[in-house]
């Protein structure tokens, strides 16, 4: 769903009623509209709570005249992030509370995986910044045009297909999701519709490489060429090849459908970007990857980034 399908489709049980002062005196104002209102549990009265008796004014004063039983007692009510995820989750306006980045939601165990020094970042937290840097050029916070942010599970794709390709070129049949990657309409969180090389130019690409290590590709339409971006300083990454061998096959076989344009079918070119002496904490790797992507898309020196400010 777009963003405006989206919150309509949370939103349609809630009611337009609003009242403004002045405006129309024929408006009910908003208490008499609350019928509707369901409170989540941990902000409604305990049935002990005294809030409806009104004591004699002998006994109002001083307040530690008055000593209750602990069981009158209104016990004190403390909300997390958590009690309220939970106790909102059947709200129709729950969309405009919850913080959902792409696929994942905004919660103390994900910002304290990217934020510790010794975690190491998942799919979760990779997807998610790339879901923010997919959102930051769609509605033009940054400069940045005609540029894809793929995510894991594309990466993902990429190396189970390339199994059966490594099985045989004759045999080989691509995943027909690939192609919903070329043309936009994946991943779900962030559909652009734009066609690779026709649309985009260039796409960034997080890669899980030895099941221990993070690197990030910068793929050119233009020049069919791979940068890749590995803190350890790498020259040789047998995934790598993976993506050499199978996106021109991919822009071949989606411009076919869509523009008739059939192109020749050449592996790309790799190139690896010097680095030199970073990820000493052996754990920021995946850090290194997103940061990479994100100063290589604004044009910014690779060297900004280093173990120092990591």
């Amino acid at each position: 769903m777009g963003t405006q399908e989206f919150l309509e489709s949370c939103m349609k049980n809630l009611p337009l009623d609003t009242f403004v002062k002045g405006l129309n005196h024929s408006q009910a104002k908003v208490e008499d509209l609350l019928d509707w209102l369901e409170l989540p549990k941990s902000l409604k009265k305990p049935a002990d709570s005294l809030d409806w008796l009104e004591l004699p004014k002998s006994l109002k004063k001083p307040a530690d005249s008055l000593e209750l039983p602990k069981s009158l007692k209104k016990p004190a009510v403390r909300l997390d992030d958590r009690d309220m995820e939970l106790d909102g989750k059947d709200f129709p306006d729950r969309c405009l509370v919850a913080i959902q980045i792409g696929p994942s939601m905004l919660d103390d165990d994900l910002a304290g995986r990217i934020m510790s020094a010794s975690s190491w970042p998942k799919n979760y937290e990779i997807d998610v910044v790339m879901y923010v840097f997919r959102e930051r050029t769609t509605l033009k916070r940054w400069n940045v045009d005609r540029v894809a942010f793929m995510t894991c599970i594309f990466s993902d794709f990429i190396a189970k297909d390339y199994q059966n390709f490594s099985k045989g070129i004759k045999k080989y049949t691509m995943d027909p999701l690939l192609l919903e990657y070329s043309k936009g309409e994946l991943p779900s969180h962030g559909r652009t519709r734009m066609l690779w090389n026709v649309d985009v130019d260039r796409m960034y690409i997080p890669v899980w490489v030895n099941c221990n290590h993070w690197i990030a590709l910068c793929i050119s339409f233009v020049t069919r060429n791979i940068q890749v971006f590995d803190c350890v300083g790498r020259k040789k990454i047998k995934e790598v090849e993976a993506f050499a061998q199978l996106i021109p096959r991919i822009v071949e076989a989606v411009q076919s459908l869509t523009v008739q344009k059939h192109l020749t079918i050449i592996p790309y070119n790799v190139s690896y970007v010097p680095m030199s002496g970073l990820n000493r904490l052996n754990c920021l790797c995946g850090v290194y990857t997103i940061k990479h992507i994100e100063c290589h898309a604004l044009g910014l020196d690779i060297s900004l980034v280093s173990d120092d400010n990591i």
